[in-house]
């Protein structure tokens, strides 16, 4: 039944592109060049019935600076309705490659924002296998859980020592409530145990309680708190078992013509990527987009964090005080219905640099970007 679905749903692949390039340029500061030309490129390919869906993807990514590096990302993902009121997801994803780690590359992705390692080009293994089951059990309540394997870090063994190689899993269990139009309750229990490369252990387990609403046309308010445990054991030494608070508040406003804008913080344990400890983390983030798709859209946004707790006072270990920021400014023109055109302008700043590298970083970019239908 299983093979059967998804040959059903793959006769009705349809596939999409994007490809980016993008060139920045800066002053040399503290030996760091923050000159470079990229290309990215972004193939989907989707279908679905009523009973499975089927997804996959390829992202390869090339940097020209002092040399080349080249990076892929793909994953592929299977959904399959189970019974009348659930779906299942099967994902695997993989990446391969040296990727530019600098903090004025394009926006990172979700996960803890901390200060970038000492080496700007760092060669990376990455591998998330995971499994995914949502259930609507009524009409008002909905129940989601995943379990993942997760491995992450450097490739070889010169990256590790800059960038650990993390593996283990991770647990997560959310239930929703629908109290009423407007407002939706959220409990969620949330876990991994990670070993890295550096023969240390990071566990961290966390119970959160949220609500979300709209307070009025076009905005939501969303708050979650709740406490964590975290537990950190290295190599030769007895393990430490803390106490810590997990919790975030975001603001979004959408409802003007031209503008929107979002607002957030958060607060929660993580494994530091470039120590493998355990540190309490508090970040926020704003956003501000003006303009209308087809026209020309200015968008500023800032991502910061700063480290609330100490690692173990290794050469890469946090302390409580360490601030990173980082910021972007950008215009954005629609050339046609599939393409644009950006130019803009990115800083960041670091309170305590690893390894020589400058406390304050900028360089302007320009960027060319289209949307490509390759078949339906």
């Amino acid at each position: 039944m299983l093979m059967v679905t998804i040959a059903a749903v793959a006769a009705g692949l349809a596939v999409d592109g994007a490809v980016r390039t993008e060139a920045r340029g800066g002053t040399t500061v503290g030996g760091q060049d923050p000159n470079s030309a990229s290309l990215s490129g972004d193939v989907q390919a989707r279908a679905s019935t009523p009973d499975g869906a089927l997804r996959l993807g390829v992202a390869p990514s090339a940097v020209l600076a002092q040399s080349r590096q080249l990076f892929v990302r793909g994953f592929g993902e299977v959904d399959l309705r189970v019974g009348g009121t659930a779906w299942a997801r099967l994902r695997q994803a993989l990446g391969y490659g040296t990727i530019d780690l600098s903090p004025l590359a394009p926006a990172p992705g979700a996960g803890p924002v901390q200060p970038p390692p000492g080496s700007r080009f760092v060669s990376v293994q990455e591998s998330n296998t995971s499994l995914e089951l949502d259930v609507a059990a009524s009409r008002r309540l909905q129940i989601v859980s995943s379990a993942a394997w997760v491995v992450a870090g450097g490739a070889d063994q010169d990256a590790r020592t800059s960038f650990p190689l993390y593996r283990g899993p991770q647990v997560r269990a959310r239930l929703d409530w629908s109290a009423s139009r407007l407002d939706t309750l959220r409990l969620e229990l949330a876990a991994f145990d990670y070993r890295y490369s550096n023969e240390r252990r990071a566990s961290v387990a966390s119970f959160t309680a949220g609500w979300r609403t709209q307070p009025s046309r076009g905005t939501e308010l969303s708050l979650t708190l709740g406490p964590a445990v975290g537990r950190a054991r290295s190599a030769g030494q007895q393990a430490t078992t803390l106490a810590y608070a997990a919790g975030a508040a975001d603001f979004r406003v959408t409802a003007l013509r031209e503008l929107s804008a979002s607002i957030g913080t958060s607060v929660e344990p993580v494994g530091d990527l470039l120590s493998g400890e355990i540190v309490e983390r508090a970040g926020a983030r704003a956003s501000v987009v003006f303009g209308r798709p087809g026209g020309v859209v200015t968008a500023a946004r800032v991502i910061g964090s700063v480290a609330l707790t100490s690692g173990a006072g290794g050469p890469t270990s946090p302390e409580a005080g360490d601030r990173y920021l980082q910021g972007e400014v950008s215009a954005t023109v629609s050339l046609d219905a599939h393409s644009t055109f950006a130019a803009g302008a990115r800083g960041a700043f670091l309170s305590r640099p690893l390894l020589g590298q400058p406390a304050d970083q900028w360089a302007a970019f320009v960027a060319y970007a289209a949307q490509l239908p390759l078949l339906r």
